[in-house]
Order: C-alpha cells, then sequence, then structure tokens
C-alpha cells in the first residue's frame, strides 16, 4: 500500500533498527498506545511484549488491515483517530506511549504530551534527529532553547541510538533518533508559576544574543539576578540552565506578590 505524503508518512523497515527499538521497550505487563500502527509490522512485535495494545491509526485505509490482521487478538484494539484530538485519558490507566513520528507533527505532539501527562508513563518515540538534539540539549550547546527547557521541567529524557534515513521507506530526506520521556509525578525544579516561567524563558531566548539582565529587564533588576540568585548578569540566555530559570521565576513572583 502506497504511503500518504500528505500523513508524512513513512515506515522503518530495516530489520536491524526495529529489533533494537523492540529490545529497548520496557512494556512488560503495560498497556501501550501505538501512534501510527501502519500495517501492524511493529505493532505486532510489540503485542507479544506488553499486556494491552491500543493501535491508533489516522489512515483509514490501513484500520481494515489492521483489524484483519489482529482479529484474533483480544489484547488488541485498533482505534481511528487523529493522536492530537485522541483522548488518552479516558482509558482508565496510565499507558506507555510508542511511535515512529511524523516530523512535522512533532511540537504538537510534545505539547500533547504535556497536556496529558497525567495519563502516560512514558513514551518511546522515533523524531528527526535534530529535534531530539534540541530536547536533550545542555546549557550551553547551539540546540539549547526553550524547548530543551520546557521539555525537560516536566520529563526525563534518554536518546537511544540515532537511525539512519535510509532505514524507512520512501526514504525521508533526514535522519531519525530513538528516544524515551518519563514524566514526572512533579517537576524536580518547581515553579510556583509555570506560565511565568515559561513567558521568562521564551523571553530571554526571544533575545538570545542580548545578556540575560537585557532580556529580562522588564522581569527582573540585574542586582536581584546576582544579588539574590548568583546569576552572572552579563551571561546569556543559552548559559543560563533550567534551575536557574526556576529560581528567576520563582524570584519574580515573590517580588510581584510582595507589592
Amino acid at each position: 500500500m502506497k504511503q500518504s505524503h500528505s500523513l508524512g508518512q513513512v515506515f522503518l523497515t530495516d530489520k536491524n533498527y526495529v529489533r533494537k527499538i523492540i529490545n529497548s521497550l520496557d512494556i512488560n505487563n503495560a498497556a501501550v498506545l501505538e501512534i501510527g500502527s501502519g500495517p501492524g509490522e511493529i505493532s505486532a512485535q510489540i503485542v507479544e511484549k506488553c499486556k494491552f495494545l491500543y493501535c491508533v491509526e489516522l489512515d483509514p485505509r490501513f484500520i481494515t488491515v489492521l483489524e484483519t490482521k489482529f482479529r484474533n487478538k483480544d489484547n488488541v484494539k485498533i482505534m481511528h483517530y487523529d493522536i492530537l484530538k485522541f483522548p488518552v485519558s479516558k482509558l482508565g490507566s496510565k499507558v506507555v506511549v510508542f511511535g515512529n513520528v511524523p516530523y512535522q507533527i512533532s511540537n504538537s505532539l510534545i505539547d500533547y504530551f504535556v497536556e496529558n501527562r497525567s495519563a502516560i508513563k512514558k513514551a518511546y518515540l522515533t523524531f528527526q534527529k535534530e529535534f531530539v538534539d534540541k530536547l536533550i540539549a545542555k546549557p550551553g550547546s547551539k540546540d539549547y532553547g526553550f524547548l530543551s527547557c520546557y521539555v525537560q521541567y516536566y520529563a526525563g529524557i534518554k536518546k537511544f541510538f540515532d537511525i539512519p534515513k535510509g532505514a524507512f521507506t520512501p526514504i525521508p530526506k533526514v535522519n531519525s533518533s530513538f528516544m524515551a520521556l518519563e514524566f514526572y509525578d512533579e517537576p524536580p525544579e518547581k515553579a510556583q508559576d509555570e506560565n511565568l516561567l515559561f513567558t521568562v524563558i521564551r523571553e530571554a531566548f526571544s533575545q538570545r544574543r542580548k545578556k540575560i539582565a537585557n532580556s529580562l529587564a522588564k522581569f527582573i533588576a540585574a542586582e536581584d539576578l546576582f544579588s539574590y540568585l548568583g546569576i552572572n548578569p552579563d551571561l546569556r540566555a543559552e548559559n543560563i540552565s533550567l534551575r536557574q530559570y526556576v529560581s528567576v521565576a520563582n524570584r519574580i513572583f515573590r517580588n510581584k506578590s510582595q507589592k
């Protein structure tokens, strides 16, 4: 069956990388939600390891294929859905998510995961390599930015390995990486106002060439950065850790509360 270009469909067909992914999954006795099951080739291997498998597929052409393939499996449910509209919280218990994700929905999918994190135990995902590099980036690196802080605030991230573009059919223009997100019950560094935190971080990185004291001048005085928080006001956005951004946001929050 021909892949849909509009849906960004590419299928991992290299058996060596499929085996590496399957061996990386910690899904024994877990309920697994698979994003974009396609013809079900990887699904068939997942279902042998997990307790229950929800196959969420948007392309109606594959629904019949999946229903036929798993007609004798009591622990598989085929669901015709756009994953970004799927009510994962209604499944009743925390699920493990798996998916080779269409690259064009990567950012939207991260937002979806964060919004539904209370219903997701862990997510194993294949994204574009450059996107994963941004997710795992540390302060001081060229890839470190708002996305890095946003995801790392809510989840621990592990990159397993890169996957060359030739492992997929049809061959995409970019390489991929296989990774996992594991959401915290509570963020290790808790912001008193998360909306304020992300407003501060976004503002800082929107002016990343400026000194942090200048890019955040409308929020906090330079002397506060140095005196109370021990942050050099001459540093730039990419040199400030997530923990430090939380400290800045909490200081701004307290300053506002005292007025």
